[in-house]
């Protein structure tokens, strides 16, 4: 399992992520879950269970017209996550094809996962450096002393060629990736592209050409070990 550290809180809130490899892990998605907690899951479960011979590696399950293959280990796996979800409601799962994960700020919640299903990766912050990541949702802890204060991601409008020029007339003010610079000269798209400024006072004169064009703002910390 690959340990990593938290150095900005998921999804603006939460502090643990649990990874974990799954062939069920789709049917543990939240728009499925109907008429109850976690329903969907536990009806497929059931259905596995009626057919499954425990001698076998390997179960067929139903997808459309198809079956597709899902070890026995899989299965077993996620009977664990569904018993342990089913008396937790302190977190929030996402789904990317067979990878599911989930974020929250109880720690025992994610040892309880960890020792029971095959997690293959777990996030969590520095316990010295938690109570820092927890005083703001858009925060971002680094390494090193930043030479730039904020981050800023830019919205899903078209891209700002004064900003482009203000930064290259001001590299210690602000700085672009090149791709994204090209992308504001020439007012091309740039939704999730971003950029970094000094300080408050650069901010100010950012926004003032980016308008509001601004998904995200994050401040970078460096909180001394």
């Amino acid at each position: 399992m690959k340990l990593r550290e938290t150095k900005k809180l998921h999804y603006g809130e939460y502090v643990y992520k649990v990874g974990l490899y799954n062939g069920l892990a789709g049917h543990f998605r939240t728009e499925l879950q109907r008429n109850g907690k976690l329903s969907w899951i536990k009806q497929k479960l059931d259905e596995l269970n009626s057919s499954i011979n425990p001698k076998d590696n390997y179960i067929n399950v139903p997808r459309g017209r198809f079956n597709y293959s899902v070890p026995v280990r899989d299965f077993y796996d996620a009977i664990n996550l569904y018993r342990i979800l089913m008396k937790n409601d302190s977190y929030k799962l996402r789904i990317e094809v067979n990878y599911l994960y989930l974020y929250t700020n109880d720690r025992e919640l994610c040892t309880n996962i960890i020792n029971n299903c095959d997690a293959k990766e777990f996030w969590e912050p520095d316990p010295r450096k938690i109570e820092t990541l927890q005083t703001e949702k858009n925060l971002i802890l680094v390494d090193h002393k930043p030479e730039y204060q904020f981050k800023v991601t830019l919205g899903k409008k078209r891209g700002s060629p004064a900003l482009a020029k203000w930064i290259d007339s001001n590299p210690t003010l602000g700085k672009m990736g090149d791709t994204c610079k090209h992308e504001c000269y020439h007012e091309g798209w740039v939704k999730g592209y971003y950029f970094f400024v000094k300080n408050s006072q650069s901010l100010l004169i950012a926004e003032l050409m980016v308008g509001d064009n601004i998904t995200r703002l994050e401040k970078l910390v460096y909180v001394p070990d």
